[in-house]
């Protein structure tokens, strides 16, 4: 839309240290676009300008339409990628052949000050909520045009996360640990982001199209995960506790980290033997959902049992904390009380 933060956008662009990059600079707002000046960048630049303005959703159609590379990315012309974002987007996918796309964290900005970071391992039912992958932390394999996704042109806001949706339903997404994309939230005219630039109500109006348009693709997904846990709950309790673990391992490449999977694992490993193992499957499913006393109480057994009494002990204090009359905690702190130091 030809705004003062365009500059900015393209820098952050030019400064990236990927060696093969095309911009292609869609004029969203028609041909009263200024011209940019493509010979003061390092990178190509391709122009997209119908005879009228293009709304979100067919501008990035557009967009993505005439991109020439084999990996395409998105951004906004008031957004911008921090240093070395596309190269290490490009390096997970080429370590991982089979993954259609590769993301990171991402960082919001309001008030030219970091507000907060999103971001985490993929799961694929927690997509459905909210999304957690903006579509410029995302690089794609531009092969995927073929299987028909393309930005909804019934939404204003929500067509990024209804794309990434889209993509996530036709291939594996690899997760690269890193904050390296900055969305500058309450500079946009959406209505979709922060302070100055939020509209309640079309917010929740198209919240809920996304929801409703995946609402039967979504409850599949709970479905299936729904019998694969119950499936391992049997397996564990029947004795097989190295087929419980292949279950769970195979539901973890859909839902990741998610937070009672990791949990019925650690259990699984801590019979095992496999204790220390088990502590760090705690951690991470409590930093999925730290507000969850019997996750806490999980976390705190496994630390008991790997000899870890002081990570115990703060475990279950914490339990305690969030459910007062938590007995197993009770308990435990005073086993612990009675231990000899």
């Amino acid at each position: 839309m030809d705004p003062p933060t365009l500059p900015r956008a393209l820098d952050s662009i030019a400064r990236q240290d990927h060696p093969a990059i095309e911009v292609v600079l869609v004029a969203a707002c028609g041909p009263s676009h200024r011209p940019v000046d493509a010979g003061a960048y390092p990178f190509t630049l391709t122009w997209v300008v119908r005879d009228g303005p293009l709304k979100r959703p067919l501008a990035a159609n557009a967009g993505v339409e005439a991109a020439h590379g084999a990996l395409v990315t998105m951004l906004d012309h008031d957004d911008e990628f921090l240093d070395g974002h596309l190269s290490a987007l490009v390096a997970a996918l080429d370590a991982d052949r089979d993954a259609g796309g590769a993301y990171t964290r991402f960082e919001v900005s309001e008030g030219g000050e970091r507000y907060t970071t999103v971001g985490r391992p993929f799961n694929r039912l927690a997509l459905f909520e909210k999304s957690y992958i903006h579509h410029s932390a995302l690089v794609w394999r531009r092969v995927l045009l073929g299987t028909g996704i393309r930005y909804d042109a019934a939404l204003d806001i929500h067509d990024d996360w209804d794309f990434v949706l889209q993509l996530s339903e036709r291939t594996r997404f690899a997760f690269v640990d890193r904050t390296s994309f900055r969305w500058h939230a309450d500079t946009g005219t959406s209505g979709g982001g922060g302070q100055g630039n939020f509209d309640a109500d079309k917010y929740s109006t198209q919240h809920k199209y996304v929801r409703d348009k995946w609402s039967l693709t979504y409850n599949r997904h709970v479905e299936r995960y729904n019998a694969a846990m119950a499936k391992a709950h049997a397996q564990a309790g029947a004795g097989g506790v190295r087929a419980a673990e292949a279950t769970l391992r195979d539901l973890a490449r859909d839902v990741g980290d998610d937070p009672d999977l990791l949990s019925l694992l650690a259990m699984l490993r801590g019979r095992a033997g496999a204790r220390d193992e088990a502590v760090a499957l705690m951690k991470r499913a409590v930093e999925q959902r730290p507000e969850d006393p019997d996750l806490w109480f999980n976390w705190g057994v496994a630390c008991a049992l790997a000899r870890m009494p002081g990570a115990a002990r703060q475990c279950f204090e914490r339990v305690v904390a969030l459910a007062p009359d938590h007995a197993g905690a009770r308990s435990w702190l005073g086993r612990l009380d009675a231990a000899p130091r």
